[in-house]
């Protein structure tokens, strides 16, 4: 078997140590410092897609996942549609609510955090990790939140919201058949 000798002067980029200052276990969460879910957020937003990922297949949507730069995290399939889907995810409520913020980019990224482009996406796929519940919508107001009081609703009904979204783009009779006889897991 060929090994790939290192490029010279990446030696330590690949050299393994023991994690200095992310000695808290992530098996605490969500009771993590803020240090900690800042440093993971890309973590925990791949997981809020995935989590929408679960939710959709179990009710018959099929999705794809995109390349990070773009404007959209999925792609849903429905029916005759392709609906393009911006994900968004919070860890913890914070009084009372799980807050969102409709901002592409990030806080030190060389193109730093600006607004969407009013078709940049379809649906807005609001996931609150902590309580494994997603609400979708098609507002696109910059701020979104849900509140403690919506988590059982949104449990109990998971694919609720996403039906209410669809009305709300005008998709809701093409939708009707695929939504109620998706698969329920």
């Amino acid at each position: 078997m060929k090994k790939q000798p290192p490029l010279r002067g990446f030696e330590e980029l690949f050299a393994s140590e023991e994690p200095s200052s992310c000695s808290e276990d992530l098996r605490d969460f969500p009771n993590l410092s803020r240090d900690t879910l800042t440093r993971n957020a890309k973590f925990f937003g791949l997981a809020g897609e995935y989590f929408v990922d679960s939710i959709l297949f179990r009710f018959g949507h099929h999705t794809s996942g995109l390349a990070e730069m773009l404007p959209v995290d999925r792609m849903v399939y429905c029916s005759n549609n392709v609906l393009r889907l911006q994900v968004k995810t919070a860890c913890r409520p914070r009084n009372g609510y799980f807050h969102f913020n409709l901002k592409k980019g990030y806080h030190g990224s060389p193109g730093g955090v600006r607004n969407y482009e009013p078709d940049d996406f379809d649906l807005v796929a609001l996931v609150a990790l902590s309580e494994n519940v997603v609400k979708f919508t098609a507002d696109r107001h910059q701020s979104h939140r849900i509140a403690l009081s919506e988590i059982e609703k949104l449990r109990a009904r998971p694919c609720a919201s996403f039906e209410h979204a669809m009305k709300d783009l005008g998709l809701s009779d093409t939708m009707a058949t695929t939504i109620n006889s998706g698969v329920h897991g």
